[in-house]
Order: C-alpha cells, then structure tokens, then sequence
C-alpha cells in the first residue's frame, strides 16, 4: 500500500465525496454509541428484518465505490486487461488484508488489557478463534468482482441486467434451500456456507452466521454493480446534465419499486442481504446521490460550505473507518477504576441525564463526531489522501 501522499492529479467530484462522507458520519454515528440499549431505535440494526439508519451504511459503502469505480473503468477504458487486472487485484488484495489485519485488533486489545487474568494465549486466541471475514474483505471481494463483470459488461444496460440476474439466482437459491422458511434466523442456505466457511468458530462473535459471509458477497456485488451503473451516468461526457440526472431519478424509481415488490416474497434483511434490501438501498443512493450532484451545479458555494465536513471525511473513507474503529475498540477495552468500559463511562460523567437518555445517547455520539473533523479538516486542507 502506498504511503498517506498529496493528490495532484484527477480532479474528484464533490457529489461523490459528499455521498461517501455522510455513509462514514452515519457509520460514526451508529457504531459510537455509548449505551444501545437506550439509543434512538432508529441507529441501531434491524434485529433481523426491517430498515433503519444502521442498517444503510454497508451498502453506501458499496455503492459509493462502485460509482467511484465507474471513474476508474473510464479512466483505464483503453488499457490494457493485464494492467487492469494487476490494478484490481492489488487494490482488493489490500483492502483483504487490512482487514484481516483489523480483526486480531479486537484479541490483541483485549489480551494487552486483560494482562494477568487466566487465558489463553494470543496466538492460539487467533488461530482458534479469530475471525476471516468481515467489512473490509467484503469490500474487497465486492470490488474484484464488480470491476471485473463492469469490465467485461460494456455499457450500463448489461451491468443492471447482470445485477438483477445475480439477484435473482441468489434468491433463488434461499428458497430451493428451505422453501418453507427460506430467511430464518436459525438456518438458511448463507448459514450453511458460512458452516463450511470460514467455520461457526471464526464467525462474528464467535456465532455460527457471519453478517459478511461469503454468499451475501453475490448480492453485495449487485450493490456495486448498480453503483457502478450510477457512475456512468454522472459522468459529464455521457451527454447533457438533465438527462444523466433524469437517467438516475428514473431508475432509482424503479430499484425502490421492484424493491417493494420483491419484498412480498423476500425479507428485507440487512444480515442476509437480500433481494429487497439491495434493490432499495440501492435506489435509495441513487436518488441521493442525483439531488447531491444537482445541488452542487445549481448553488456550488453554499453546497460546498454545507457539506464541508462530509468532503473533508469522504476522500479518506477507509483511513477514518480504520481510525474510529481502533479508537473505539481501544475505549471500550480501557476499564475505570469501577470496572466499567471507559466509553460509556465517558458518557455517564458527562451527558447522561440530561434531558432524556436516548437524546444524550445521540449528542454524545455527535461530540464523538466531531474529535475527528480537525485531522479530517488537516488532511483534506493539505490534500493529504490513503492511497489503497
């Protein structure tokens, strides 16, 4: 991976920086809460089926980097397949490892904080229990796949059809597994996978079902691809501005409607990441991404003022989701004196009780936000970006 270097080159569109800056406050916001027991409902995941606020950064995350991949597949239009391919997979390799990396960063945390209490080692703690999946890998798995079908696929007709087919064989296959109860908690066809890979004791906490298994990378890919789609159709060189913002409108109508439809027969279930759920995230982002890019042409300075924060946090999407992370991780393995984690000990000494609980939960969170827009303001005012 290249070191943290200026960009000079590629002037970068601030409708997509915006985009991938909200899905990084909403992903700050959701993950930092300090009690989510008595959180606003809406912050936290579904408990299985539903839609909530939680439940859309995962796929903001992907859609925003199939659209940014649609630049790319321009950009690299007339190289040659090798030295697309080398680029795919160094940058997919990359994101894989980091986050392998990332997960042992829990059962590292713990075992320095935890130092004198009976356990086992670290490297067997690792070995035995450490999780393979997770975020960033199946970003890295959804952005090898879908760069390749997008390369392969010319022109964004073929790549919504090829999102839908995968949709349709994913689905599929949930009910040829179980007909009668095809998106039960309990058992379905991406709990079986996830039995055979990565195993029940490298899941998420250590379950049997990993929410970032390797079947729901097929739909995830869809995700992408209707991303990638939205890319091309922003592009200025893909015809007159009212009709690439008339394209994105109308076809985010028709992901919302087709989403709901497909709900009649689907859950809508972020862990498994089903039909419905791609279809009307995806519309979702589509439609805010074209009032964005509409925003922005009409009145560029206040837009640019506005969304000042989200901009300064959207070129450096990966480095500050790796970044909060760890903080977090760190704080909540840091015990007080009383044995309380010390995040959430932050927030009794300080907002708890005022007002009402879930309301202090979320300025809290806000608070938490905000430490990191200065070094976010540093590395964009210096034009300092991750290069992965």
């Amino acid at each position: 991976m290249k070191p943290l270097i200026p960009r000079k080159k590629n002037p970068r569109l601030p409708s997509l920086d915006a985009l991938r800056g909200m899905v990084i406050a909403c992903m700050l916001l959701v993950n930092g809460l300090p009690d989510f027991s008595g959180a606003y409902p809406v912050l936290l995941h579904s408990a299985w089926e539903g839609l909530t606020l939680a439940d859309m950064v995962m796929p903001g995350f992907i859609f925003a980097m199939g659209t940014s991949g649609s630049l790319v597949l321009a950009r690299y239009n007339q190289a040659r397949d090798a030295d697309f391919l080398g680029r795919i997979l160094r940058r997919s390799l990359i994101l894989l490892l980091l986050g392998l990396l990332y997960n042992q960063l829990q059962p590292v945390l713990h075992y320095i904080f935890s130092a004198g209490e009976s356990s086992p080692g670290l490297l067997a703690q690792i070995v035995e229990n450490g999780r393979i999946l997770g975020v960033l890998q199946r970003l890295g798995l959804v952005y090898l796949f879908g760069m390749l079908l997008a390369r392969l696929l010319k022109g964004e007709s073929l790549l919504n059809a090829a999102a839908f087919l995968l949709l349709l064989l994913y689905s599929a296959s949930f009910h040829l597994y179980d007909a009668a109860s095809p998106f039960s908690p309990r058992d379905n066809i991406s709990m079986a996978v996830d039995g055979i890979f990565p195993g029940p004791a490298h899941c998420y906490l250590g379950g049997d079902f990993d929410p970032e298994g390797l079947y729901g990378t097929i739909a995830a890919t869809a995700s992408m691809l209707f991303g990638i789609a939205a890319g091309g159709w922003l592009r200025e060189d893909r015809g007159p501005f009212s009709a690439r913002m008339g394209r994105l409108f109308l076809h985010g109508g028709l992901l919302l409607a087709a989403g709901g439809l497909w709900s009649y027969t689907d859950a809508i279930c972020k862990a498994l990441w089903t039909a419905p759920y791609v279809l009307l995230t995806s519309g979702i982002f589509m439609w805010l991404l074209a009032l964005l890019e509409i925003s922005f042409s009409l009145i560029p300075g206040p837009m640019a003022r506005l969304c000042a924060p989200w901009n300064w946090l959207g070129k450096n999407a990966i480095l500050f989701y790796l970044l909060t992370e760890t903080g977090l991780i760190t704080l909540w393995n840091i015990e007080t004196a009383s044995g309380e984690a010390l995040y959430p000990w932050l927030w009794h000494v300080t907002l708890q009780g005022m007002g009402n609980e879930p309301l202090s939960i979320l300025i809290f969170t806000c608070l938490w936000i905000c430490l990191w827009l200065p070094l976010a303001w540093y590395l964009h005012r210096h034009d300092i970006m991750l290069r992965v």
